[in-house]
């Protein structure tokens, strides 16, 4: 069965001399393994995707965090590439944090400077949550409100100040969420159902 997840990466400079990077924070491995899936890790070079496309049947496409979406580079020029060829195989994408934000520009949407979500606690609300008590410790300069959603996408889950902190598609095979699942030392029970559910994990 295929179980290859598609990981794509930051792109830094680093060091006294600027130097370009790809990272990728090393808890998502132990994520995308957790879920008992594959992790591919993608260089933010396009001929080079084209290549891993080509040859590796993917399950699904993580957009990763850290960074600002609005920048055109090749970080950009990567996921973009992504989210087309996700839309085309209709493979599930999950955008997480500045994922979930690119996701949302990519489709028509808008972010806006958002107070009070770096490093900080919040409960959140909607369908996702099925009335538990559910809280996510965000990471985020920049969310989404209700204004800013793109029309092809329904909200799940927002804060009591009206981030959207997760929202879907009519299909859910397009999904972000605007916290950090990889920060937690122990991957949540919360967590790891929503992304074995849309990862379509047995």
């Amino acid at each position: 069965m295929n179980k290859n997840i598609l990981i794509n990466q930051r792109l830094d400079k680093v060091g006294d001399f600027n130097e370009l990077r790809d990272n990728l924070d090393i808890r998502f491995i132990k994520l995308i393994l957790d879920l008992k899936l594959n992790p591919i890790v993608v260089p933010n070079n396009t001929k080079a995707l084209n290549s891993f496309l080509k040859r590796i049947k993917i399950k699904g496409i993580i957009l990763s965090p850290g960074g600002n979406p609005k920048i055109k580079d090749n970080r950009s020029k990567v996921e973009e590439k992504l989210i087309k060829f996700s839309s085309q195989k209709k493979i599930p994408l999950l955008g997480i944090c500045r994922g979930a934000q690119k996701i949302n520009l990519f489709f028509g949407g808008q972010i806006r400077r958002v107070e009070n979500h770096v490093r900080k606690n919040h409960k959140i609300f909607g369908p996702l949550t099925q009335k538990k008590n559910i809280t996510i410790k965000c990471y985020h300069n920049f969310g989404i409100k209700n204004v800013d959603l793109s029309k092809k996408f329904n909200i799940l889950a927002t804060t009591k100040d009206g981030c959207i902190e997760c929202y879907n598609d009519k299909d859910n095979k397009r999904m972000g969420i605007m916290w950090h699942p990889e920060r937690y030392k122990i991957l949540r029970n919360f967590d790891k159902k929503l992304l074995k559910r849309f990862f379509r994990c047995n």
